[in-house]
């Protein structure tokens, strides 16, 4: 994984219910499902600004890529996030 489980803590609000917690808990697991299918290039840029809240032009002299690429990687993360989300999440009943 991408992100050390310290930088992404799920934070024990001390009057969360145990049911709260439990689905801080899997929603964690649900993304760090999602973010290790995706492919590293993707990935990476998506976390990076996404999580890590870094701009454009930081991720781009960061990774020593063009801004425009990173631009690029960002719009099929996000698509490529949806996809895996959709398969990964656990159905809900209508």
């Amino acid at each position: 994984m991408l992100v050390p489980e310290e930088d992404l803590a799920i934070h024990v609000d001390v009057g969360a219910l145990p049911d709260e917690i439990a689905d801080r808990k899997r929603l964690r697991v649900l993304l760090d499902r999602v973010l290790d299918a995706m492919p590293e290039d993707l990935r990476t840029v998506f976390v990076l600004f996404e999580l890590e809240e870094l701009s454009g032009p930081e991720i781009a002299e960061w990774l020593m890529i063009p801004e425009g690429t990173v631009k690029s990687r960002l719009r099929r993360a996000r698509e490529e996030f949806e996809r895996v989300l959709a398969r990964c999440a656990p159905r809900t009943r209508k």
